[in-house]
This record gives structure tokens, C-alpha cells and sequence, in this order.
């Protein structure tokens, strides 16, 4: 399962497999899909968080469009800017770029429709089975803690931050959310700094709805 990139898994985590519909909010799911492709590019080397800033540490092109689009925003900044700063920023492309490496590789379809006045994308699985899988894989690594590798333990830690924990199994979502905190908060700092990051903006997009 881990050579299935981060984002592509928490994609389908976050999508339903028979309807092609977000199981949260567009804007979180977005938020969490940003976060996932600054941990892609934390766990190849490229970039780092430092004093809770992303810098650049290998200017290589990973010889991925998604991951390699990302790199290039962060390399052609002058300044370095904050997790929530590149989260914020890097979520209005995210899903469409994650969902188009999908489409290609022959996981989900992409369906646009219009509904009234509004347009509509929705990603059902060509396979549910596969589609399925991380969210299985995700589960049962948690269930038994020495298979939880970091890909999977920081797919588990973002799938906390944009309220996902209840389509993993069923289960009380206050166990479901206690264990991914405690995964969360083993990760190593880079990747843990990535993930509050997350959840600074899911936070802030909560606070503007509630206004």
C-alpha cells in the first residue's frame, strides 16, 4: 500500500467509493489533500519544516506532476512561508490534480455535472474494492501497531485533522479519533508540523463558518 502516494490515499479515504462524493467538507477534504502533498514531499527529501517554515532542501524534480507542481511553487518563492500559508494556497488545485493522477492511472472517473446553476465533480472508484483499500490498510495497521509504517501513520494523522475517522470502520469515532491522536503525535516533527498545519486552516475554516 505504501507506494500508493500519501495523497492519493487520503483521496480515497476521502471520497465515497460508489457515489464519487467527499465524505466532508470540499474545503477540509482540500485543506487535508494540500497537507498531503507537502508530507509527499517531506518524505522524498525535498522540502523540510524549519522554525515552522518550508524550506527547500533538494531542488531535484521528483518525476511526479503533482509532487514536482508543488516543489516548484515552494523553490520559486523568494521568501519561506509557513505550513497553514502553503496549505491554504496549494488546496484550490489539489483535489484536481490528485484526481487526475487517479483518472490516469485507472483508479476513479471523473463525472461533472449540473446541478441548477451549479457544476459539480464527482470521483466513483472504477474498482470500490481498490478504492477501498487504504481506508482497510489504514484500519488494520492501526489495529496492530508494529505494520504502521510513517506513509500510513501520517495518512492516519491527516485523516484525523479533516474529521475522516468515521468512515474507517465501525467504530466509536471518539476511539477512532484517540488513537490517530496518539499516532499524530509520534510522528517525527517535520511531518507533525505538516499536519498542524492542517489543522490550523481546517480550524480557521471552521471559525469563518460559524460566523
Amino acid at each position: 500500500m505504501t507506494t500508493v502516494p500519501l495523497a492519493d490515499q487520503l483521496f480515497l479515504v476521502g471520497h465515497d467509493e460508489h457515489t464519487g462524493k467527499a465524505h466532508v467538507a470540499d474545503e477540509v477534504l482540500d485543506s487535508g489533500l494540500a497537507g498531503a502533498v507537502l508530507g509527499e514531499l517531506v518524505l522524498a527529501g525535498r522540502v523540510a519544516v524549519v522554525d515552522g517554515l518550508v524550506v527547500v532542501r533538494d531542488h531535484r524534480a521528483y518525476g511526479e506532476a503533482v509532487t514536482d507542481s508543488a516543489l516548484a511553487e515552494v523553490i520559486k518563492q523568494r521568501a519561506s512561508h509557513p505550513i497553514r500559508a502553503w496549505v491554504e494556497y496549494l488546496r484550490d488545485d489539489a483535489r484536481e490534480m490528485i484526481g487526475r493522477r487517479l483518472v490516469r492511472d485507472g483508479v476513479v472517473q471523473r463525472v461533472q455535472s449540473r446541478v441548477m446553476l451549479r457544476q459539480t465533480v464527482r470521483f466513483p472508484a472504477v474498482d470500490p474494492v481498490q478504492a477501498a483499500s487504504p481506508r482497510v490498510h489504514l484500519w488494520y495497521s492501526i489495529e496492530h501497531p508494529e505494520l504502521l509504517d510513517e506513509v500510513t501513520a501520517m495518512l492516519g494523522a491527516l485523516v484525523r485533522a479533516v474529521g475522516l475517522e468515521r468512515v474507517l470502520v465501525a467504530d466509536t469515532r471518539r476511539r477512532a479519533r484517540d488513537t490517530l491522536q496518539q499516532i499524530t503525535e509520534r510522528l517525527p516533527d517535520d511531518l507533525h508540523a505538516v499536519v498542524s498545519g492542517v489543522d490550523a486552516a481546517v480550524a480557521a475554516i471552521t471559525l469563518t463558518v460559524r460566523r
